[in-house]
This record gives C-alpha cells, structure tokens and sequence, in this order.
C-alpha cells in the first residue's frame, strides 16, 4: 500500500485539507485500512473535541482511550494509553471529509515498518478493502483532472466559436 500512497498522493495533495480545519476529523469515526492479509480486525479511531485531545481507539468494539495534539500546523502527535503507552510522530499527508493519512515520522522502510497510517471515514467506506480505498482515492485525481479538461475544452470551444463569428 505505500508504493500505491506514494504514487497517489502527489496527485492528489493540491486538494488536501489542513489539521487546522479540524470539523473535518474530530468527532468522527475513522476506519483504518492496512494491506496486511493478517489484519482482520475493525481498528476505529475517533477524535474527541475537549480541552486534552482525548482519542477513542475501537479495536473490535474494545474501547481504549489515547490523546491527539496538532503541533507545527501539519504535524500530530498520536497518543495510545495502557499498559504499554506510546506516543507517536506524524505529518499530515492528506486530509479531507473522506481520508485521512498520516505519514509517520522517520525512515520506517529501514526497519520494515508501514510508512502510512491510512483512516478512512467509517461511513460510505466501511466495505471497501483496501485497493478499493486506493481506486477511490485516485478518482480524487482523476475526476479533478476531467473537469479541468472539460473547462478548458469548453473555452477552446467558445473561443473558436468567437474567431469564426467575427473572422
């Protein structure tokens, strides 16, 4: 799946959110998608909107409890509780009302660890496997690109419609 991300998101990223426009993921649920065929499990995040930044993480309906916080506008600091508490570094790779993908600081290739935490709105998303999620996320790209072709067929059109009516 990163080879796929890192193909896609370069196309994509002019139409990406900022983390400061946080309405688009706090208080929703966000679906996670792995390419891992060992992973079966339904990983839901949801971002409260309080004063701490607390995160519900839903592993198969089990509830545990984390923490959030935007730092330098494009970054976010992932926070898991329990017995082995983390914290983790992210950048912002793309965010709108549908995904939100996250890519985790450092070289994570040189320890064979997932480069993107990809999430997903749970709600239209919830069925698609993960190369479905990757088709609709380059549609992102591929409808923008028809309409800006069509735009600029359409003044190609009027402008040569103009020249022959006043040639």
């Amino acid at each position: 799946m990163d080879a796929y991300l890192d193909f896609i998101l370069p196309q994509i990223k002019p139409y990406s959110e900022e983390l400061s426009n946080q309405k688009l993921f706090v208080n929703k649920r966000w679906k996670e998608f792995r390419d891992d065929e060992d992973f079966h499990e339904a990983v839901l995040y949801i971002f409260q909107n309080d004063d701490d930044g607390s995160l519900l993480l839903s592993i198969d309906g089990n509830i545990g409890t984390g923490g959030w916080e935007v730092i330098e506008k494009s970054s976010l600091i992932l926070e898991s509780g329990g017995k082995k508490q983390k914290a983790e570094l992210y950048d912002l790779a793309f965010l709108n009302k549908d995904f939100f993908i996250l890519k985790k600081h450092g070289n994570q290739k040189r320890i064979n660890k997932k480069k993107y935490l990809v999430l997903a709105a749970e709600k239209g998303n919830a069925k698609l496997d993960w190369l479905d999620l990757m088709d609709k996320m380059y549609d992102l790209y591929r409808n923008n690109w028809l309409y800006t072709f069509m735009v600029f067929f359409f003044i190609l059109v009027v402008g040569i419609l103009l020249l022959s009516i006043f040639w």
